[in-house]
């Protein structure tokens, strides 16, 4: 199961995956939602998205409930 949510600098939700779902597996940069912009000096993202990856649907529903 995937849930993809905004990034936060301060990775509160993945803090609260770790803590509260047990199935919690990884997180990755969402690339097909996230905006690469070139800037001097190289690129950055606009507005990236990441994505977090569950092996119980329960847990992926209540982290999505909680922060999607």
């Amino acid at each position: 199961m995937k849930v993809t949510i905004p990034y936060d600098p301060t990775w509160r939700a993945l803090e609260w995956a770790k803590e509260n779902c047990p199935s919690y597996i990884t997180n990755q940069v969402a690339t097909a939602r996230t905006r690469i912009v070139p800037v001097k000096g190289g690129w950055v993202a606009e507005r990236p998205y990441i994505e977090y990856y569950f092996s119980n649907e329960r847990d992926a529903t209540a982290f999505a409930l909680k922060w999607a």
